[in-house]
């Protein structure tokens, strides 16, 4: 009797539905900030995203929708980086700010 009541739920088991796992690819392009000081902002088109740092590759990369952007860093009102990216699927693109030469 007692190997009747385990054999009851492993067959249960044996007969449970398969498992399927879909994985989305998230295709949009990436842009990478290299060389922003501390405390110095990342704007795209316009809107604020916070520290620039944050977008360097380590571990934080920024998502963009397919198109042309306009990146800036900024350090409170100067302006370190201004740039007009366009950006395909996929593409991943890396903006240098060298604010060392303009301070």
């Amino acid at each position: 009797m007692k190997r009747v009541a385990l054999a009851i739920p492993l067959l249960l088991l044996a007969c449970s539905n398969p498992v399927t796992v879909v994985r989305a690819v998230d295709d949009r392009p990436r842009i990478l900030v290299q060389g922003a000081p501390q405390g110095a902002d990342l704007f795209i088109d316009g809107k604020p995203l916070g520290q620039a740092v944050s977008y360097s590759g380590n571990p934080g990369v920024l998502l963009v929708e397919p198109g042309t952007h306009l990146v800036e860093v900024k350090n409170g009102q100067k302006i370190l980086l201004s740039q007009k990216l366009f950006l395909g699927g996929g593409e991943q693109r890396t903006v240098v700010v060298s604010y060392g030469a303009s301070q």
